[in-house]
Formats: C-alpha cells, structure tokens, sequence
C-alpha cells in the first residue's frame, strides 16, 4: 500500500487541503495506483477548516511515520503548533524515504520539526520572518523542493501534489494526474 497522509488540524486552509487532497485521490480514482491511498491525519475524530467545513480524520498523527508521503496543511494555528512539543514529538519523518511537503505556513512544522535547517523554502508572506528564525533560507519562489517540498500560495497546491505524485509514483502518472485537471483557456 502507497499511503499518503496529510497532517490537519482545527481552522486548517480550505483551499490548501482540499485542492491537493482532491489531485492526490486521483491517482486511485483514474484508476493509475489501485494501491494508493489519501490518509487524513489528526488526534481528533474531525476538525472544521477555516470557513467551517467538518473533516472527518482517517488515521492519528503517528500514522505519518508510516506514510511514504507526508503533506502538512496550514492554517493560524500552525504558529501553535510549533511551540508545541508534544505535537512535535509525534512525528519521526525521513526525507530519504519520505516524500514530505508542506503548503503556506505549514512550512513552519517542518522547520520545527528540524526538517529546513539551512535549506530553501517558502511559505505564506507573512510568515516568512518566522520561516528564517526556524532556520531556513525563505524565498519567495511559488514552490521549492530542497529534499522536502514547500510552496507558497493557496494555488500552489497542485504544484506540491503533482511533486509528490512524481516522487512516489512516475512522471507518467503524474502527468495523467495533471491532465485530468488543467484547463483549457479561451480567449
């Protein structure tokens, strides 16, 4: 099994979970991976994301140890979570065997969490100083891979979904993925 794990939290960022939660499912769903399959992760049985949506969790935190990918949502309350250490200390991930990502602020968990000790990445503007206090090198590129992944702006999540999907799969299967979403421009 191919499990992939993205790490919630209460007033996570609609757009930046569902967006590549949806990309992510179609590897199963076009029939490319049978084996493949989107975990929602918490320490809670739901959670409702910034506007108010209830998301129901699929598996706890430590199954992210588990997982061959990883994706860390964001939210206001990632500035929480990153001073606590019993969240932290859940999390045992390998970028070597792991595909780890993370979109707007939930950059600050992986620095947290050590895993952007000196490396380029990229996060939501405003957190940006708090992103180079945690040891990185921000930029304000849209999407950074420097061992894990990291991309700025809700859009991005297409960018850091297709990132895992080449990682953990083909590019072939990636770019099906890719085809199965884009859209066609009319002038």
């Amino acid at each position: 099994m191919m499990n992939i794990g993205i790490v919630t939290f209460d007033g996570f960022t609609d757009l930046d979970f569902y967006l590549p939660w949806d990309i992510l499912n179609r590897v199963r769903t076009l029939g490319l991976n049978s084996d493949w399959k989107v975990e929602i992760l918490g320490d809670q049985e739901f959670y409702f994301s910034a506007a108010g949506l209830k998301l129901e969790v699929t598996k706890p935190y430590k199954f992210a140890n588990e997982c061959q990918g990883v994706l860390f949502c964001s939210g206001p309350k990632t500035r929480d979570l990153i001073q606590d250490e019993q969240f932290l200390e859940i999390f045992r991930l390998d970028p070597s065997l792991q595909a780890i990502a993370a979109i707007d602020s939930g950059a600050l968990i992986l620095a947290a969490l050590g895993l952007l000790n000196g490396k380029k990445a990229t996060t939501y503007p405003t957190a940006f100083e708090l992103l180079e206090q945690l040891g990185a090198k921000p930029t304000y590129e849209s999407f950074v891979e420097d061992g894990v992944a990291t991309a700025s702006r809700c859009l991005s999540g297409d960018k850091i979904a297709l990132w895992m999907i080449t990682r953990l799969t083909t590019p072939q299967i990636a770019t099906k993925v890719f085809d199965s979403v884009k859209t066609l421009q009319r002038l």
